[in-house]
């Protein structure tokens, strides 16, 4: 294992609605896939665990803010519904509950 990574985000702090804000933190395609989203509280789940998991990933990677561009890390999911990251090494968990998101990096050698 060469790094590992966690972060936790308060949806209550995240505003689905600051447009700006959510591009900054989005990739293009999650971007789109953000905006397909209906529920207001599943649209706060998808930033938060995004935000969650890009934070996650940059602490595995032994990065800071600014190190990293949030553009450059994507998380997807399989048809599944089980998320990825565009990087093959990088192994990632997220969660939601209530309130709260939490991802999960590893990666790997």
């Amino acid at each position: 294992m060469r790094g590992i990574g966690v972060d936790i985000v308060d949806l209550e702090r995240l505003d689905i609605h600051k447009i700006h804000f959510i591009k900054r933190i989005l990739s293009e395609k999650e971007y789109e896939i953000f905006l397909e989203i209906k529920s207001e509280q599943r649209k706060l789940e998808f930033l938060g665990g995004r935000y969650a998991a890009k934070e996650a990933y940059m602490k595995a990677r032994h990065k800071g803010l600014g190190e990293i561009d949030f553009h450059d890390i994507e998380v997807l999911n399989f048809p599944n519904g089980c998320p990825y990251l565009n990087d093959e090494s990088a192994h990632i968990s997220i969660s939601h509950e209530k309130k709260y998101a939490i991802a999960f990096v590893i990666i790997e050698e």
